[in-house]
């Protein structure tokens, strides 16, 4: 006859209530809880200020004057600007970040003068317009529109092609005027 004898052992730890050990880990808790919940409202900061609107529409509202050839207009008049990437003294917009952009602009002249624009972004036309076949008792204005991608801190600006100048712009307060807008369609 066989006898088989099973033991089994438990281990049990004796732990003592210590309030000071207990105190020390629900602070360590707190601090680490208020590092996340600062890291989450950054991280939101971060999100919304990516989501914000960036467009602006700019004119020329009364002015006449004529442009030499690759020379860069200036609409000078802000009607909107959200985030403030268009720049009316020297006519540049900043991508303030990487993503899809659109552009829009109306040029306008009168009379035998003639107006050729182009955008261009970074250095590259991307694309023109303008209207050369003036007669000598009508304004004649031109429009583009166009979609281009831009990375953070691209330039993009509308300037006179290199067709013969001068480029005549003819703006005032009550006819159509030259403008200039862009939006983010999409951000990267």
């Amino acid at each position: 006859m066989v006898v088989v004898k099973v033991v089994s052992a438990i281990s049990i730890k004796n732990d003592t209530f210590d309030e000071d050990s207990m105190l020390y880990r629900l602070n360590r808790v707190e601090a680490q809880l208020l590092e996340v919940e600062t890291t989450i409202r950054g991280l939101n900061a971060t999100l919304n200020k990516n989501q914000d609107a960036v467009m602006f529409f700019a004119i020329i509202k009364s002015r006449n004057f004529n442009l030499e050839r690759e020379s860069t207009v200036v609409f000078d008049t802000i009607v909107i600007n959200e985030g403030s990437h268009y720049n009316n003294y020297d006519g540049l917009f900043v991508a303030p970040r990487d993503g899809i952009y659109l552009f829009s602009w109306t040029v306008l002249s009168f009379g035998t003068n003639h107006v050729m624009t182009e955008l261009v972004v970074d250095d590259e036309v991307i694309t023109s317009t303008g209207e050369r076949d003036a007669d000598s008792v009508s304004y004649m204005s031109a429009s583009m529109t166009a979609i281009c991608r831009m990375k953070k801190d691209d330039h993009a600006w509308i300037r006179t092609t290199s067709y013969s100048s001068p480029h005549y712009f003819y703006s005032l307060n009550d006819h159509p005027r030259t403008s200039f807008l862009g939006l983010l369609v999409r951000a990267d």
